[in-house]
């Protein structure tokens, strides 16, 4: 058994003054305590220090990294602990294991990306605000800095290049997004400039020029819920469908899926993305047009219409108004609509109700399903 007194978190020197990234700035020597063992108990022992051991001491000569040969006593050998987790400790049940301690090198290799990035933002940036988490969109890294970021953001591009090797592009997201196309403005931070890249959805392949075309990785858990709920043969719109994360699991599911989007490169890339992954046109036929034009002319019967445009889905509303009237295609028969809508974290249900009542003209009773009888079809919406 051990018995660790917590210690002090290590943390690499403070370089507040570096505006260009000096890898050889980040030494620090540490002691630690070490456990040396006959190799036929390191296995058993290794087990008893589980927790403890130190994994920061990369070194690909060593796997598992903190087991080291001992040199001057052939068939033992040195499990270095983590100088976080133990100090002073005390061995109960193991008689041939040896304490001592040793001093280790730390340099720019043994730091997280995170570590690394605090030592060099100023004192007056909270911790919650060192860049710690990430997108990543198959070989991009997708940033979302902030202003004060700004004199340090191809320093964090660089430790972030470097700390993930599967990455070879990092991008910043700039406040600008295209109205129209509705895809975000970037810039390089670090890397090859290559915005051509794949994700993987729902068994889906998505490919995808990332720079023209939006895509959140963050949305895959929403994404699998309303596929999940929309039942196989159902006759889906997809009004604003980008390069088809709803569309293309519905379609491969076996509903008939009619996907929509305005931008020419999603279109293009829900076109690829059909072909790639081997969905027969007959479950999905692609458009590039505007959305209520789309919408007032499908002509066949509706179950399901997804609006995934939150910052104005609702606006578009005023399509089913009178849709089909005379007509029919719909006529007494509910359509789903899964209308997205962003609200203000204050007054979210206020927000969607007043949404809806300012297009419709009819105001919910509740913000999450809307039951609305209009000429000729009777439409039931989620807000989400």
């Amino acid at each position: 058994m051990v018995t660790a007194l917590p210690v002090a978190p290590l943390r690499p020197p403070r370089c507040p003054d570096m505006r260009t990234l000096d890898r050889s700035r980040f030494p620090l020597t540490v002691s630690c305590s070490s456990v040396e063992v006959p190799v036929s108990q390191c296995s058993t022992i290794m087990k008893a220090f589980k927790g403890s051991c130190c994994t920061r001491f990369s070194d690909l000569q060593h796997k598992p990294p903190f087991v080291r040969a001992c040199p001057e006593r052939p068939g033992r050998k040195v499990i270095l602990l983590d100088p976080e987790k133990v100090s002073s400790p005390i061995i109960t049940s193991l008689a041939e294991a040896q304490i001592r301690e040793v001093s280790v090198e730390l340099s720019y290799k043994n730091w997280s990306a995170s570590q690394i990035i605090r030592a060099f933002l100023p004192d007056n940036i909270p911790d919650t605000d060192v860049v710690s988490g990430f997108e990543i969109v198959g070989h991009i890294a997708h940033l979302n800095l902030k202003e004060f970021h700004e004199p340090y953001k191809a320093m964090i591009g660089e430790v972030i290049l470097d700390k993930n090797p599967s990455i070879r592009t990092v991008i910043n997201k700039l406040n600008t997004i295209h109205s129209q196309y509705r895809f975000f403005d970037m810039e390089i931070l670090a890397g090859e400039e290559n915005y051509l890249t794949t994700a993987i959805e729902h068994k889906i392949k998505f490919s995808m020029d990332f720079s023209k075309v939006y895509w959140n990785s963050k949305l895959g858990t929403e994404h699998c819920r309303v596929v999940d709920a929309i039942p196989s043969g159902s006759t889906v719109l997809d009004m604003f469908c980008g390069i088809g994360p709803f569309a293309l699991p519905l379609a491969k599911k076996g509903c008939h899926v009619h996907a929509n989007d305005l931008n020419p490169e999603s279109y293009r890339w829900l076109l690829e993305n059909r072909r790639i992954n081997h969905i027969p046109e007959k479950f999905i036929t692609c458009y590039n047009k505007d959305g209520r034009g789309f919408v007032r002319e499908f002509g066949d019967p509706i179950d399901y219409v997804l609006m995934n445009l939150p910052a104005s889905a609702t606006k578009f509303l005023d399509v089913f108004k009178g849709l089909h009237s005379g007509s029919e295609s719909n006529s007494g028969r509910p359509v789903w609509v899964f209308c997205y809508h962003f609200a203000p974290v204050d007054s979210p249900e206020e927000s969607t109700l007043s949404a809806v009542e300012s297009v419709l003209g009819v105001r919910p009773c509740a913000p999450s399903r809307l039951s609305l009888p209009v000429i000729g079809i009777r439409v039931i919406f989620q807000f989400v």
